[in-house]
């Protein structure tokens, strides 16, 4: 009823559209899909981006909420702002997503997970999101797709702005930015400051962000950049794990009043291209990415353990990869280039605990990808990987896509399919007692066919896809007859299908609304139940409105239905939350201020009672509002 809806308002003669003219839209340029800089509408892979102007219209706290919106994203909170999240990719959990920060990776080697909560959203330029399998360009851990956090760059003249929030929980947000260029150089700077006392005792959290880029432009179509990125954060984990998994629903966590946790991260990245002759571009980046976490749970009533030993521990966990890669792209005219890559990780964990363990190793990998461009009409790409790791060995993956594109009918019609693979974690290898330093990397076949068409002079843009993954090797926890009574082994086999569709419409000049539903069906063979988790229907709704040129009003729904726990726990029921706010610019060009806007954003309008993640409850209604300035 909604998609009819919207096609009915966006008709050249449905009631209050503006004079008929074609809505000047810039296709997105995207990066992380072939390496290269590739218009979204020449990919025959599954693409998403949000824009700075996107995060700031709607006023996004975290990368997590902005990334909810995506088709096939589900993302996960443990709880209150600040807590754990994780994401999935058409059922590709968490461990088999990739997640870079301007193309330097950002997962834990240990727990093989990106924690997203830390990560500011303005510090950030866009988002890339690319579906499906991406190993053949990415190595390990892109089974279920790439998010690439491309932070922002210094231009024109300096400019400067600072933002100070106030809300619900007594949560407190404040930001400065600043950049520019002057001559061959560009350079930006942010700093943002999160804390929030959540909705129990010990709740709170707080995180602090660093981000700097540095530009320089060079002869012969060269460039360096250096990339900059520190975050603090420091949370408390008030829901003991235990009470969350067992007996019925409604669960009444139990409090831990002590549990801490403390995270840092730091993030570099150097990256030099040139371009001496117009038919080769040769690009060399090098990355580092370390992250100490440490956990202190001191005893408290909380605290139990069934063996009658004690199992609470301080821990400290560090983490640290060290990466290269020198690309080369060959032209040959506009119809062809040809792209060859060598990369080198070398990988490093050590965790302090009641079970320490150490470990590292590294990969080598080298990879070629082929595109065509053939009439303006048939793109097509192909490409295969070779990567050697030291501990589990070699993998290869190959992935091939190809997009037709009609412009006289605006229409697209684009499908891929490809091999991915996922290394095991240095926990599943090395940690004690669960551990099996012989395991398999996962495997995965995935492939995709879609269509997307432009209507009513691009007023209306719709997408559809269809897509489906076979996964085998999965790591599996299996039960043992021994302490600790459980362990990783290469058990499962399974299978996710799906159906994406999406329709955006610029009802009038100054109103916009876009919908997209993901059903994505999904199966552990062994079990015959669907993934933990992972919701089979999925809804996204969003509306910005501009009533006049000074206010900017917006709206957001996100629904899911109920997803599978576990055999024990059963089921956690679906929600919906519903999201508004505005921003009011009531001041300009006065004194050195370029602009002031009053800000508000209420989060869970209805005061839905949910969770996320099971027995960890999401927060009531909250809101948030705030001042910023432009300089």
């Amino acid at each position: 009823m909604l998609l009819l809806l919207l096609l009915l308002l966006a008709m050249p003669g449905g009631a209050g559209l503006a004079a008929a003219q074609e809505t000047k839209r810039l296709e997105p340029v995207v990066v992380t899909a072939t390496k290269t800089e590739t218009p979204a509408g020449e990919l025959g892979a599954s693409v998403s981006v949000v824009t700075e102007d996107e995060l700031r219209a709607y006023q996004y706290a975290t990368v997590e909420e902005a990334l909810r919106r995506v088709p096939g994203v589900e993302v996960r909170r443990s709880g209150s702002l600040g807590k754990t999240s994780s994401i999935t990719i058409r059922g590709a959990n968490a461990n088999q997503v990739q997640v870079l920060v301007d193309g330097v990776r950002v997962k834990s080697t240990t727990t093989g997970q990106a924690e997203l909560a830390d990560i500011s959203p303005d510090l950030i330029e866009r988002i890339e999101v690319i579906r499906g399998p991406q190993s053949t360009l990415y190595g390990a851990d892109a089974i279920g797709g790439v998010i690439n956090i491309i932070t922002k760059k210094g231009r024109g003249p300096f400019a400067a702005s600072v933002e100070q929030q106030a809300g619900s929980y007594d949560t407190y947000a404040s930001r400065a930015t600043l950049g520019g260029s002057w001559r061959l150089l560009d350079y930006s700077l942010a700093g943002s400051r999160l804390e929030s006392n959540g909705q129990f005792r010990n709740d709170d959290s707080t995180q602090e962000a660093l981000n700097g880029r540095l530009g320089l432009a060079l002869p012969l179509d060269s460039r360096l950049d250096f990339t900059l990125r520190w975050n603090r954060s420091e949370t408390g984990l008030p829901v003991k794990f235990l009470s969350t998994n067992f007996g019925p629903l409604p669960i009444v966590p139990v409090i831990d009043v002590n549990n801490r946790q403390s995270s840092e991260t730091s993030v570099l990245g150097l990256s030099g291209r040139t371009r001496p002759v117009p038919w080769w571009e040769s690009e060399v980046r090098l990355g580092r990415y370390e992250n100490l976490l440490w956990f202190i749970d001191l005893p408290d009533p909380a605290d139990s353990c069934p063996f009658g030993a004690p199992c609470e521990f301080p821990s400290r966990i560090r983490v640290e990869r060290r990466e290269a890669e020198w690309l080369n792209h060959l032209h040959v005219g506009t119809w062809s280039t040809s792209s060859v890559g060598l990369e080198y990780r070398h990988e490093e964990g050590d965790n302090r605990s009641s079970t320490p363990f150490a470990a590292r190793g590294w990969t080598r990998s080298a990879f070629f990808q082929q595109q065509f461009r053939v009439l303006d009409r048939l793109f097509m790409s192909a490409g295969v990987r070779v990567e050697d790791n030291s501990i589990f060995g070699t993998s290869t993956t190959e992935r091939g896509s190809l997009a037709y594109v009609v412009k006289a009918w605006g229409t697209r019609l684009r499908g891929g399919a490809g091999s991915g693979f996922r290394a095991p974690t240095f926990n599943e290898q090395f940690f004690p007692g669960f551990s099996d330093p012989t395991l398999k990397p996962e495997e995965s076949f995935s492939w995709e066919a879609g269509v997307d068409q432009k209507l009513w002079e691009n007023r209306l843009r719709l997408g559809l896809t269809y897509f489906q993954t076979s996964y085998e090797n999965l790591i599996a926890l299996v039960t043992t007859a021994t302490f600790p009574f459980v362990r990783g082994v290469n058990a499962g086999r399974s299978r996710a299908a799906g159906i994406e569709w999406s329709v955006e419409a610029d009802l009038l000049d100054t109103l916009t609304a876009s919908v997209n539903y993901t059903y994505t069906d999904t199966e552990t063979l062994a079990t015959d139940r669907p993934f933990p988790r992972e919701p089979r229907h999925r809804w996204n709704v969003a509306l910005t409105w501009q009533p006049v040129r000074a206010l900017q009003l917006f709206t957001q729904v996100h629904a899911v239905t109920r997803q599978f726990e576990s055999r024990a726990a059963g089921y956690n029921r679906g929600h919906t939350r519903v999201d508004l706010g505005g921003s009011w610019r009531f001041l300009e060009r006065w004194r050195g201020v370029q602009s002031l806007d009053l800000t508000a954003r209420v989060q869970n309008l209805l005061d839905e009672g949910y969770a996320e993640v099971r027995g960890f409850p999401a927060l009531g209604i909250n809101g948030l509002v705030g001042l910023r300035a432009a300089f």
